[in-house]
Order: C-alpha cells, then sequence, then structure tokens
C-alpha cells in the first residue's frame, strides 16, 4: 500500500509541475515574453484547477500531498505519519524534475521552464509571503480534510489559485518546495540561488499552520456530536 501512495506522489507532483510551470510558458508566450494580467489569471487557475484534478484522483491513494510542506504540515498537526514524511518528500521532489526535464524537452528554452524567482519587492517580502500563504494553505487543507468536507479539493484548489493571483508579483506563489526545486535544479543560475526561499518560506508556513490548526481549530468528534 504505501509503494502505490508514494507512486501517486511521484505522479501527482508530475502533474502539478507539468501542467503549472507549462502555463507560465503558455502565459509568457502569449505576452511576448511579459506577464500579462490575463496571463497571471491563466497561470492562477490552471494550478488551482490542476491541484484540485488531483486531489479527487489521486486523494483516496496517497493524500494527495503533492507538496513536501504539507506532508511536513500535516504530520504537524497529526494528521500524517512521521515515517512517511521522508518517503514522501524524496518522490514528490523526483516527480517535480522528471515534469522539468519534459517542459525543458518540449518547449526549450525560449521562455524558461516556469522556474521561481522574487519580484520587485525583495526577497523579505518574498519570503514573507510565502510563509503567511502557506500557513493559511495550511489550515485550508486542514480543515476541509479533517471535517470530510464534500467539496474539500475545489476549496484546496481555489484557494491556491487565489494565493498565485495575490503573490506572483511577489515571491512567484509558490508555497510548494517540489515545485520550486525541478524548474531551479534544472534551469540553475538566479532560480538555484533563491531556491532557499521556496523550502524556508513553505516548511515555516505550514509548520505553524499545522500546530495552529492542532491547537486551535481542531474540535474532537465527540465534541462535533454534543454541538449538533
Amino acid at each position: 500500500m504505501a509503494l502505490r501512495a508514494y507512486f501517486a506522489e511521484l505522479l501527482g507532483t508530475f502533474i502539478l509541475v507539468f501542467i503549472g510551470t507549462g502555463s507560465i510558458i503558455t502565459a509568457l508566450s502569449i505576452g511576448n515574453g511579459i506577464l500579462t494580467i490575463p496571463g497571471i489569471l491563466l497561470i492562477g487557475l490552471t494550478f488551482g484547477l490542476t491541484l484540485s484534478s488531483i486531489i479527487y484522483s489521486l486523494g483516496p491513494v496517497s493524500g494527495a500531498h503533492v507538496n513536501p510542506a504539507v506532508s511536513i504540515g500535516a504530520w504537524i498537526a497529526g494528521k500524517f505519519k512521521g515515517r512517511h514524511v521522508i518517503p514522501y518528500i524524496i518522490v514528490q521532489l523526483i516527480g517535480a524534475t522528471i515534469a522539468s526535464f519534459l517542459i525543458l524537452a518540449i518547449v526549450g528554452t525560449s521562455f524558461g521552464i516556469g522556474a521561481n524567482t522574487i519580484g520587485k519587492f525583495g526577497v523579505q517580502s518574498a519570503l514573507f509571503t510565502e510563509i503567511v500563504l502557506t500557513i493559511l494553505f495550511m489550515i485550508v487543507i486542514l480543515q476541509t480534510t479533517t471535517r470530510n468536507i464534500e467539496h474539500a479539493g475545489l476549496a484546496i484548489g481555489f484557494y491556491l489559485a487565489v494565493a498565485h493571483l495575490f503573490a506572483i508579483p511577489i515571491s512567484g506563489s509558490s508555497l510548494n518546495p517540489a515545485r520550486s526545486f525541478g524548474p531551479a535544479i534544472i534551469w540553475g543560475f538566479e532560480p538555484l540561488n533563491q531556491l532557499w526561499i521556496y523550502f524556508v518560506g513553505p516548511i515555516i508556513g505550514a509548520i505553524i499552520g499545522g500546530l495552529i490548526f492542532r491547537f486551535a481549530l481542531h474540535v474532537p468528534s465527540d465534541l462535533h456530536m454534543r454541538n449538533d
């Protein structure tokens, strides 16, 4: 069962990075190398809807984390077994790297391969943006999935889309170390030098989000029953 879950995480992360970063190249090509407002909208919706599809299709197999920060945050929240955290992270990074290799093979280097780089607001703004948005991302994920909300996948996907619309000009909007790792490893240079932001920010955010859920928001099932 664990092997199936690991493969599902590899596949899900591959899908997210391949289609998501592919949408960045599409947006840049339409804008002649400039990221326009319609281009940002395209990227945000692509990432969000792709994540929703992954959750509904692969969630029953692995939980569809497709994000090292989510795996760590879920573990901190007490919703994921610690022994699976490292294997999940490894296969997520592998899936993202394979996706970036394939993007490079398909489109070459004309518009990059969708690597994250910080915006004009600087390193501090990018780091804080990644932390705060990942805190909220983690809370949305844990609240909707723990309470078995019917359309949890849509809520999570729409949050990611909105986060991208807000944060692309500031941090490039990653919220996912694997999503940043694959393109940076393949592309190198500036994205590789800035990669630490997209590990430190989302991981800190996921830990804080997991702690907030565990100690401030999580309601035991028996209390739910008494409140009904």
